[in-house]
C-alpha cells in the first residue's frame, strides 16, 4: 500500500490530469446528473455480479461501482482504485455500505497495485475520453493484466454520435478545448468498441446514450 501510495503521488506530480482531478474533486458531482444515465446503461450490459470480484478503475467519486452495486446483487469483493485521493475519499463513502468487502487504493491505471487476474470485471467509467493514445493502450493492457481468463470490462466514455454529427460534436469539443477554460483531455470518441478491441479485447455489448453529454457503454471480453 505504501509503495502504490508513493506511485500515484508521483504520478500526480507530473500528470496534470491527475491533477486536475484532485483539485476538483469537491466538485465533480455536479455534472453527475448528466452521466447516470450512461453509468446505467454500463451496469445493464456488465454481466453477472453475483460472486464477482470487482475492481473499478479511476474510480473518481464512485458513481460506476454504486450503479453496478445497485443492481441488488452481491460481488465477492469491490475494489475502487484512482490517484487522487480526494477522489477515492468521496467514492468511499458512496459506496461504504456495499454488501461485500470493500478495498480502497491510491494508485495510477497505467500501473495498477493489483497482482494478476485478481478480477473478473474492471469497470472504467468516464477515463478513455481523456488519455492520449499511448497512455490509453498502458490504460487497457493493464486491465487485461488484471482481469481472469474471461473476464469481462465495462466501459463508458464520452463519446458522439455517427456519421457526419459525430464529426460536427468532436470538432465542437476541440474548439472548446482550444479556446481554453476549464476543459480537458482528448474529447469524445467516434466509437470506443473499436479502441477496446485494438486494446485486446472482444466487444460484446453496445449501448449509445444520446443527450446533452453524449455518451456510449461497452462490455467487452478478455481474450
Amino acid at each position: 500500500m505504501t509503495g502504490s501510495t508513493t506511485g500515484a503521488a508521483a504520478a500526480r506530480a507530473g500528470d496534470p490530469l491527475a491533477a486536475y482531478f484532485a483539485r476538483h474533486a469537491g466538485s465533480y458531482d455536479r455534472q453527475l446528473w448528466l452521466e447516470r444515465p450512461a453509468l446505467r446503461a454500463a451496469a445493464s450490459i456488465a454481466g453477472p455480479l453475483d460472486g464477482a470480484r470487482i475492481v473499478d478503475v479511476a474510480a473518481g467519486t464512485g458513481a460506476l461501482a454504486r450503479a453496478l452495486l445497485d443492481r441488488g446483487r452481491r460481488p465477492a469483493s469491490l475494489t475502487l482504485v484512482d490517484s487522487a485521493p480526494a477522489m477515492l475519499a468521496r467514492a468511499h463513502d458512496r459506496v461504504a455500505h456495499a454488501p461485500c468487502p470493500l478495498v480502497v487504493l491510491e494508485g495510477d491505471a497505467r500501473a495498477l497495485p493489483l497482482p494478476d487476474r485478481c478480477a473478473d470485471l474492471v469497470g472504467m467509467g468516464f477515463l478513455l475520453h481523456l488519455l492520449g493514445a499511448e497512455d490509453r493502450a498502458a490504460v487497457l493492457d493493464e486491465a487485461r493484466r488484471v482481469l481472469a481468463t474471461g473476464g469481462r470490462l465495462v466501459a463508458v466514455a464520452h463519446a458522439s454520435p455517427r456519421g457526419v454529427a459525430g464529426v460536427a460534436h468532436r470538432a465542437l469539443w476541440r474548439s472548446l478545448r482550444a479556446g481554453g477554460g476549464d476543459v480537458v483531455g482528448g474529447g469524445p470518441m467516434a466509437d470506443v468498441g473499436a479502441v477496446l478491441e485494438a486494446g485486446g479485447l472482444r466487444v460484446e455489448a453496445v449501448r449509445r446514450i444520446p443527450g446533452a453529454y453524449w455518451c456510449q457503454a461497452v462490455r467487452a471480453r478478455s481474450r
